[in-house]
């Protein structure tokens, strides 16, 4: 749960704390995490996982989060 929790701050860190803008690609590293627990019994993710966001795997209001400095920075479709 712990590991869980942490996960989520630092996808949405990355986001620049637009927790908003980060649940899907959130749900997307926890679903990667998980599988790599099933797939090896010795896999730490404290130790053997680094949490990486590339461009290509954003969305464009997403990367626009990642990058922006203030909240009013990001520009919403609604």
């Amino acid at each position: 749960d712990d590991y869980i929790q942490d996960l989520a701050e630092a996808v949405a860190g990355k986001l620049g704390g637009k927790i908003g803008v980060a649940p899907r690609i959130y749900l997307k590293k926890v679903t990667d995490v998980l599988d790599r627990i099933d797939q090896h019994a010795d896999f730490n993710p404290r130790a053997d996982y680094r949490l990486t966001m590339t461009d290509s795997e954003m969305t464009a209001i997403e990367r626009q989060a990642a990058a922006a400095t203030d909240v009013d920075e990001i520009e919403l479709d609604l």
